[in-house]
């Protein structure tokens, strides 16, 4: 499969659920697609005006292609997610959790080295104790002539998005 064709049939996916957006510059970083999510969830007593609780999750997604990625790329591309944690996650009293999903899509070699840089990549954070929530960052790195998908431990939660349909 060449890029263009799976970031025509990526968009698809991300449409159905997601607000998305094409060709977006974020923090000065050139994004191919941007895609989020939010998903509020609530308890309520007998009428749907008696909150007991709510809390919600939200999912910002980074999709940009890369000629080559090399470790330095890749450092790049993992400060650019820690700073969009910083800017675009917002805890507040109801938000339980933010993922921040960050895919590099590339046509190149990827070296064992980089591999086990990309398995091994792992940023979390806590605010306020929990109590206002947490964020993750899941990083993919996918080859799609090689029909190829690595990613860390977060992002295995959402490899069956990203594979070659």
């Amino acid at each position: 499969m060449d890029i263009a064709s799976y970031f025509g049939n990526l968009f698809e996916r991300y449409s159905i659920y997601y607000n998305t957006s094409k060709d977006v510059v974020i923090l000065n970083e050139n994004v191919d697609i941007m895609a989020e999510f939010k998903d509020v969830h609530g308890r309520t007593f007998l009428s749907s005006k008696d909150v007991i609780d709510s809390y919600e999750i939200n999912e910002i997604c980074y999709v940009k292609r890369a000629k080559k990625v090399d470790i330095l790329s890749l450092s790049n591309y993992t400060d650019f997610l820690k700073k969009a944690v910083d800017v675009y996650v917002q805890p507040k009293r109801g938000h339980m959790c933010t993922y921040i999903t960050g895919v590099l899509v590339t046509e190149n070699h990827l070296e064992d080295d980089l591999i086990s840089s990309i398995k091994k990549f792992k940023y979390s954070k806590s605010f306020f104790f929990s109590l206002h929530g947490w964020c993750e960052i899941r990083l993919l790195v996918i080859n799609p002539k090689k029909e190829q998908i690595i990613t860390n431990k977060p992002g295995k939660k959402v490899i069956k998005f990203y594979n070659f349909r």
